[in-house]
């Protein structure tokens, strides 16, 4: 029974409400929806904000992981040059020491005669001393190219490994800005 009396009381206030007072509860709701939505985009203005703070150390993370790579990169490279420059340098010395020895063929040759078989031989040997030398060359050139693609491979996939943990990250940072969103703007 007291259910009923409430319930009529209630009906019989509502026709007792005045026009202005129906129109002060609805600025004093729409007073309070303003307040309510104004809070939760500065909660959610906030939340933005620590998001980029999360996502910060992750960026600066994936630059420290492909940092060293690059400097063992930097550091094959100028092993192989160095490599290169120390057999360049052997093949610069074997062809003036044959080039020496031809000379001093040639001298001697000139000095006892016309024989020329001396010199014969002796550009053959030099023939043969630039054709080792090319063949290490084209070896060493092969070694390389294999090194390169080595890193290439090995850092490309270090790269994606690392971009594919960023976007991991960004995008389960995004969907919570999306669900908070949601929330504070229906």
């Amino acid at each position: 029974m007291d259910e009923e009396i409430k319930e009529y009381l209630d009906r019989t206030l509502l026709g007792l409400a005045s026009k202005d007072d129906f129109e002060k509860l609805r600025q004093e709701m729409k007073s309070n929806f303003r307040q309510l939505r104004e809070e939760n985009k500065n909660q959610i203005l906030e939340w933005r904000q620590e998001v980029k703070a999360d996502f910060e150390p992750s960026k600066e993370e994936g630059k420290t992981k492909i940092g060293p790579i690059r400097k063992e990169f930097g550091d094959g490279i100028q092993e192989l040059k160095v490599e290169n420059q120390t057999l360049f340098d052997q093949l610069t010395q074997k062809v003036e020491l044959a080039v020496e020895k031809i000379k001093e063929e040639v001298r001697t040759k000139e000095g006892t005669g016309a024989d020329t078989g001396g010199l014969k031989e002796g550009m053959e040997n030099l023939g043969e001393g630039m054709k080792k030398m090319t063949e290490e060359v084209a070896s060493i050139i092969e070694k390389m190219k294999e090194g390169f693609v080595e890193v290439k491979e090995e850092l490309g996939s270090m790269i994606k490994f690392s971009y594919a943990d960023l976007e991991k990250k960004f995008s389960a940072l995004e969907a919570r800005i999306k669900a908070l969103e949601k929330m504070v703007f229906p």
